[in-house]
């Protein structure tokens, strides 16, 4: 065993026992809370690969993971101050041997009447699309999306401060992020996926410095209108996922994460007894003209959604998105010829049905993605039993079709999975 392995495992062990220990005899008395969870988490490939060599061509076990979470919290009895902390020590035998460990949240709160301050490691969700995003403009880990990990692990942490400023007239939200943080993109550890250079083994990846220019900046100001919960976004930062060269006579690669400027709105609200959620954004790209083939044009985003729950605990939703790409007839002037080219308008469909049963402790879902523009697809069905109050388990399936291997949903079509994960919570 490993220094590190040990390492891991004896700090894991003496961390759960102290802090349980701890929580249970002072918890409720110190404003000290503690929670977390024990899990297991496995993914298994059920597709051929239709091709030969390393990993991941022969990889069929795309996750083998154990996973523990510890997360303290403490509330000050004024109410003014607060802090808590998420820490995960994991396993993952289908890429590496070691333990590891990664701190997913770690911020304090001071709280006032009308405004706080949270400051630390944070997870920020903003706007209204089921897994499509516009104004949601901070980082998503999509390997653990397609790999089968919980759906709460495709939203990463942010180092960073968050303030808020409360009122009867409008309430604000601004986010400030002195360093950057990327999308985790699949690599070609356990997936497989379109390069549109294959033959360039030679590659770096260029991330925005830490300097006071670099700071990202996002502002979300909001309140009811007519009984619609309206917001307005404003971000200043950069593309969370690095530039895609389109020259295929390279022989290096440098990806680096161009400037990108965000201006959105959203708003949600009661309509014939459902919800109906309306969302749009301009992202407004570095490359101004579209003549740069190495930097994403500038694009309209907008999607609208609508939910409805029906009698028998039976809940269905039905939503559509879309891309709109600006300068498009730069985009395909500069495009070397040997590259695929995308449409102008990306479409792109869904819809959710979720069924309660048996007292609601089973929980079947079937999420489906459909794109009429890249005739592509994502299937994802779900069950998900409560055994008890703290123990549950899922099993489920991801599975990715399309007519081309270079569309964002057809490329994955050789990693269709069936996952299984069981979780203890305390």
């Amino acid at each position: 065993m490993s220094a590190n392995k040990t390492f891991c495992l004896i700090l894991l062990t003496h961390l759960i026992f102290w802090l349980l220990s701890y929580s249970f005899s002072t918890a409720h008395a110190s404003g000290i809370e503690l929670h977390g969870f024990l899990q297991g988490n496995y993914s298994y490939r059920i597709t051929d690969t239709n091709c030969s060599g390393a990993a991941p061509c022969g990889k069929y076990y795309l996750l083998i993971e154990e996973r523990a979470q510890i997360s303290p919290s403490y509330e000050d009895p004024s109410g003014i101050f607060s802090a808590k902390a998420k820490i995960d020590f994991f396993h993952d035998a289908a890429v590496k041997s070691d333990w590891d460990m990664t701190i997913r949240e770690a911020y304090f709160t001071l709280h006032s009447s009308f405004s706080d301050a949270k400051i630390g490691r944070q997870i920020i969700t903003w706007g209204l699309g089921d897994l499509v995003f516009i104004n949601d403009v901070f980082p998503k880990d999509w390997t653990a999306f397609i790999i089968g990990r919980p759906i709460e692990y495709l939203k990463k942490g942010v180092d960073g401060a968050k303030l808020g400023i409360y009122s009867g007239i409008i309430n604000g939200e601004m986010v400030i992020i002195p360093t950057f943080e990327p999308d985790t993109i699949p690599d070609s550890k356990r997936l497989l996926y379109f390069d549109p250079l294959p033959q360039v083994t030679n590659r770096d990846v260029d991330e925005p410095s830490t300097k006071p220019s670099n700071t990202e900046i996002a502002l979300r100001l909001y309140r009811s209108i007519m009984d619609f919960d309206t917001s307005i976004y404003v971000y200043k930062g950069f593309f969370r996922q690095p530039s895609a060269p389109r020259d295929s006579t390279l022989i290096k690669v440098n990806h680096f994460y161009p400037e990108l400027n965000v201006y959105g709105a959203s708003t949600q609200g009661s309509v014939y007894g459902g919800v109906l959620s309306l969302e749009a954004g301009y992202y407004d790209s570095e490359d101004k003209n579209g003549n740069d083939p190495e930097i994403e044009n500038s694009q309209v985003r907008y999607l609208a959604a609508f939910q409805k729950a029906f009698a028998g605990d039976f809940t269905a939703s039905i939503q559509y998105y879309a891309e709109k790409m600006m300068d498009y007839s730069e985009y395909t002037r500069t495009l070397d010829s040997r590259f695929p080219r995308k449409d102008k308008t990306r479409e792109l469909y869904s819809i959710r049905l979720t069924q309660l049963l048996h007292y609601q402790t089973i929980k079947v879902s079937l999420f489906n993605f459909y794109s009429p523009t890249d005739k592509d697809y994502f299937l994802n069905p779900e069950v998900r039993y409560s055994i008890s109050d703290n123990l549950w388990t899922i099993l489920g399936a991801n599975l990715f079709g399309g007519k081309d291997a270079h569309t964002f949903l057809g490329q994955f079509k050789n990693n269709d999975n069936i996952y299984l994960t069981m979780r203890y919570e305390f």
